[in-house]
């Protein structure tokens, strides 16, 4: 591999052995994944990724620090194997009514797994927990079904767990996963506990229902282990360095206070042996605490605290700005610390966090909205349930404007038309992995003779076939309707004279001119235009497309227009209801583009994407401490589109603000956006920016 002149002597990136994977992963699977790359990660454990259904598999754009191209490799084809074994050996068949106690409940698959998770009382342990589990599991499978990536996976594996801090629980819990140092006797006594829920699970036959299980059973044992701790003041029974791991339990305000990120380092405390602070401690670094489920503490409880003698120090609340004050997740005692530390350690990302809840009103006179979270990048935490969201159906106009922008752009449909019809799919595609099909599987039957002569059940599946290729696409459409895109794109200049001093604003001069044959055509009837002509294209090529807008004023405000669901027809109300889209306020993008992934949950298409059309930066009059700046909302609208993007669903930005360079680049990858310079030319580029962005 080759590397940048501004990179790492040793980074590698994904698009070089990009190709390699995906013929890769056919010869492995049945199923077709697609490959695509996660900015701003490095190389991590399996476990630390998402459990997260659906045929995308998201891998490092780069990854440096394993030294060799092979080590890189290696890397990458064994964590795109782990993650499609997700699917192979059943991690999202898992059906909630399997676990005790919740006989009668319907869930399944991921769903399952989120509501299992939810029901303790820590769900990011939880969460870790299960996915350290299905980790440990999914190897098994993986080494017992494909031999030859066994000690590729051992090296890889040892060669990731050296980067940890040694005496972490959390590295001791991922050691005791992985079965390693375990057989020769490198381990301690908390490592060969943990092993022996692990164990289990790499029997053959093991479910993911047994992992489920075992996280219940390592969660208790756990919590009793810390209480255990907590009450005799020592690490008794945990290790055989008991020094070392009770300084590293205990150490987490410091850990946080110097910017420990976890990795093998010294990290005493300065008095080793000896008792740590008892009292409790309130850490003001809103960086890198999870003020997760927080509220302020009352007077009372910060008097009780003040009596006790508890250290406080003010924080910068990440929470409502009526609600100033410090939160009970910035508190912490013994037990807090050992298991805010563990939870920390693990990455829990297993539950992605902005998710919206449907809130109900209780009457009439109360509306039902959508409660999101919101991303202060000051206090490096979601604001929970901070931002309400309405769904809105847009009024039509009777269908004038979409029939008089068909008559306008006339000559140009049928060559857009002709373009969209010649990237239509091939009509056959080969499948493989097959019980019956045309013809043999060469690599599928010597794999299986490899099986057979080695004691095992062979994989029956040896066929492959060739089927009816079809696109499988579903993409939305989302449009800024602030009060920006009133704007006319070709203004004169204002005339001033004491008989119009409102002469300036077009709007009040065109209503008073009846004589005027039509008003200035504004950003939003280009906009408006481009999504006409979008339309009639995409109904030609039998993508599945969806029509959203979104304004509001206010954190308690957002608006979210609905146009054209996915599973709605180009009928004349449709048509009506593109014409009747107008300039409303403000523009809260992260929560519009949060609201994006509740519209795509029903949504089975294999390749999912958005493309954002918009006039400017997000902006709202309480988006963020500041009024002044845009940091807040543009770093809001930054996290909002990589959940997207984590959730299977590839965003594009478009805009037509000529400054749009100095924010999208804050907000995406250059791929990810355009700054239209013209724009007029927006009908004409948008067919182009499908064809080119919208991937199958």
């Amino acid at each position: 591999m080759t590397t940048m002149p501004n990179e790492p002597a040793d980074s590698h990136a994904l698009y070089q052995v990009k190709g390699m994977l995906t013929k890769f992963m056919r010869m492995l699977f049945p199923v077709e994944f697609r490959i695509d790359s996660l900015p701003n990660t490095g190389a991590v454990l399996p476990f630390h990724y998402p459990l997260m259904p659906g045929e995308m598999i998201y891998l490092p754009d780069m990854i440096a620090g394993l030294g060799s191209e092979q080590a890189a490799r290696d890397y990458y084809v064994l964590t795109a194997s782990h993650l499609a074994g997700r699917h192979e050996f059943g991690t999202f068949d898992f059906e909630l009514a399997q676990m005790s106690g919740f006989e009668e409940r319907a869930e399944r698959g991921v769903e399952a797994i989120d509501s299992y998770v939810s029901s303790f009382d820590d769900p990011g342990l939880a969460g870790a927990l299960m996915r350290l589990c299905e980790s440990a599991r999914v190897d098994a499978e993986l080494s017992r079904r494909y031999l030859g990536l066994t000690p590729r996976l051992q090296r890889l594996n040892a060669a990731l767990i050296e980067n940890l801090k040694p005496f972490a629980l959390s590295t001791m819990l991922v050691r005791a996963s992985l079965g390693y140092g375990i057989e020769t006797g490198q381990s301690n006594a908390f490592i060969r506990a943990a092993a022996e829920h692990f164990a289990p699970l790499r029997q053959p036959g093991a479910t993911v229902a047994d992992s489920a299980r075992a996280t219940a059973a390592m969660y208790t044992w756990l919590q009793k282990l810390f209480a255990a701790a907590a009450e005799r003041g020592d690490a008794e029974g945990l290790g055989e360095n008991p020094g070392d791991l009770r300084d590293d339990l205990l150490s987490t305000l410091r850990g946080a206070e110097s910017g420990d990120d976890g990795m093998a380092g010294d990290d005493s405390l300065g008095d080793a042996g000896g008792e740590t602070d008892q009292f409790n401690q309130l850490d003001a670094s809103g960086r890198t605490l999870k003020g997760k489920g927080s509220r302020p503490l009352t007077p009372e409880e910060i008097r009780k605290l003040i009596e006790a003698g508890a250290q406080l120090k003010p924080a910068e609340s990440p929470g409502p700005a009526e609600g100033e004050g410090m939160y009970l997740t910035q508190l912490h005692n013994k037990e807090a610390q050992e298991l805010e530390q563990l939870r920390e350690q693990l990455g829990e990302i297993g539950t992605m966090p902005g998710g919206g809840r449907l809130m109900i009103g209780r009457s009439r006179s109360q509306d039902s909205y959508y409660a999101y979270d919101e991303w202060d990048y000051v206090a490096a935490d979601y604001r929970r349930n901070w931002c309400r969201l309405r769904e809105m159906i847009v009024e039509g106009d009777g269908g004038d404007f979409f029939e008089r922008t068909l008559l306008q752009y006339a000559e140009m449909l049928p060559q857009v038309r002709r373009n969209f019809q010649r990237i239509r799919p091939a009509s056959f595609k080969m499948v493989r992995g097959l019980e019956d099909g045309d013809e043999l599987d060469f690599e599928r039957m010597i794999e299986s003779r490899v099986m057979r002569r080695m004691g095992e059940i062979p994989d029956g599946r040896v066929y492959k076939a060739r089927k009816k290729e079809a696109r499988d696409v579903a993409t939305l459409f989302l449009l800024d309707m602030s009060a920006s895109t009133d704007e006319p794109i070709h203004r004169d200049p204002p005339r001033y004279s004491q008989d119009a001093p409102d002469q300036d604003d077009w709007s009040k001069a065109w209503q008073r001119n009846p004589d005027q044959p039509q008003r200035p055509r504004r950003i939003i009837d280009v906009n408006k235009e481009a999504l006409v002509i979008m339309a009639q294209a995409l109904e030609e090529l039998g993508d599945s497309y969806a029509i959203m807008g979104f304004s509001g004023h206010g954190r308690d405000n957002v608006e979210f227009y609905v146009i054209k669901e996915f599973d709605q027809e180009l009928t004349d109300e449709v048509k009506a209801r593109v014409g009747a889209v107008e300039p409303k306020r403000s523009t809260r993008m992260g929560t519009a583009i949060r609201h994006v992934r509740e519209k795509f949950k029903d949504v089975t298409s294999r390749a999912k994407h958005v493309i954002l059309l918009s006039d400017g930066f997000p902006q709202d009059f309480d988006y963020g401490h500041d009024r002044r700046s845009n940091a807040y909302g543009i770093q809001d609208t930054m996290v909002a589109l990589k959940e997207l993007e984590m959730a299977g669903v590839l965003p594009f930005c478009i805009t037509v603000d000529k400054t749009g360079h100095d924010y999208l680049r804050q907000m995406c990858a250059p791929s990810r956006y355009l700054v239209i310079e013209d724009i007029t030319s927006l009908p004409r580029q948008l067919p182009k920016v499908y064809e080119q962005v919208v991937r199958w």
